[in-house]
C-alpha cells in the first residue's frame, strides 16, 4: 500500500472518530438537558406539594382560631341561662356549622359555592332563630366569624395565584438589579418598616396597631405601609382592613432569620 493511500485512510479514520465524538457529545448534551428538565420538574412538583401543605396547615390554623374566637364571643353575648334555647346546645350547633363550613371551604372554592353556603345559613336562621335580642347577637357573632374565614381564604387564594404566575426559575446573574433593590432590599432597609415586618410575622395587625408599634401617624405611617404593600411583602384585607405578611414577605423574613443565625 502506497504512502499516500495510507495517509488518506488515516485522515478518513480521524474524521470518522471526530464525527463519532461529535455525535457522542450531542447525545451527552441531550441527556444532560433532559436530566436538568426532569430535575426542574421534580423540584417544581416538590415546591407545589410544600405550598399545598403550607396552605392546608394555614387553613387548619385559621379554622381553629375562628372557632376559638367564636366560642369566646358566644360565651360573652349569649345570656346564661338563655330564655330562648338551651344555651350549650345552641352554641355547640352553631360552632359545628362553622366547623363544617370551614372544612369544606377551599382556596379554589367558587363564588357560587360561597353564596350557596351563605344562603343556607340565612335560611336556617329564618327557620330557627326567634326575633329576640339574644338570637340577633348570636347570629351577628356567627356571621362575622364566617365572613372573616371566607375573606382570609380568598386572600390565600389570591396570593397562591399570584405566586404561580411569578413562579419562574432565574439565575442569580440574571436578577434584575433595580427591581430586586426596589421590591426587596429598599423596603426592608428601614428600621420602621423592618419592625413592622417582624411584628406582622406574628400575625395580622390593624392600622392603629401599626401606628402604636412604630410611633408614626398619618402620611408618615402610610408611606411605610405603601412601601411594603407595593413590594408585595404585605397585603391588606379588603374586608377586615388588617395587614398581613404575604408568602413572599414571610419567606424573606425566614431567610433573614436563617442568615442571622448562621
Amino acid at each position: 500500500m502506497r504512502k499516500d493511500e495510507i495517509e488518506t485512510r488515516i485522515v478518513r479514520i480521524e474524521k470518522t472518530l471526530r464525527d463519532l465524538q461529535a455525535g457522542q457529545r450531542d447525545i451527552s448534551e441531550t441527556i444532560v438537558t433532559e436530566l436538568r428538565s426532569f430535575q426542574s420538574l421534580l423540584i417544581e412538583e416538590k415546591i407545589e406539594a410544600m405550598r399545598q401543605q403550607l396552605g392546608q396547615g394555614y387553613q387548619r390554623l385559621l379554622l381553629d382560631l375562628v372557632l376559638s374566637d367564636a366560642k369566646r364571643e358566644f360565651e360573652r353575648v349569649c345570656p346564661d341561662p338563655c330564655n330562648v334555647y338551651d344555651r350549650k346546645e345552641c352554641i355547640d350547633i352553631t360552632l359545628n356549622r362553622l366547623r363544617e363550613f370551614g372544612e369544606r371551604l377551599d382556596p379554589e372554592s367558587t363564588d357560587q359555592f360561597i353564596e350557596d353556603q351563605v344562603r343556607k345559613d340565612r335560611e336556617m336562621a329564618d327557620r330557627y332563630l326567634r326575633n329576640s335580642r339574644q338570637c340577633k347577637d348570636c347570629l351577628e357573632v356567627f356571621s362575622v366569624e364566617r365572613d372573616r374565614m371566607i375573606h382570609a381564604i380568598q386572600d390565600l387564594s389570591a396570593i397562591r395565584r399570584s405566586l404561580k404566575r411569578k413562579n419562574q426559575d432565574i439565575l442569580i446573574s440574571e436578577l434584575p438589579d433595580e427591581l430586586v433593590l426596589s421590591s426587596i432590599i429598599e423596603p426592608l432597609a428601614n428600621p420602621v418598616r423592618f419592625s413592622m415586618m417582624k411584628a406582622l410575622s406574628n400575625g395580622s395587625m390593624s392600622y392603629s396597631e401599626l401606628s402604636t408599634l412604630t410611633g408614626r401617624k398619618g402620611g408618615h405611617l402610610l408611606f411605610h405601609i405603601t412601601s411594603l404593600t407595593g413590594a408585595g411583602l404585605v397585603i391588606k384585607s379588603a374586608s377586615s382592613g388588617l395587614y398581613t405578611l404575604t408568602e413572599k414577605g414571610m419567606s424573606v423574613m425566614t431567610m433573614i432569620r436563617n442568615l442571622y443565625r448562621s
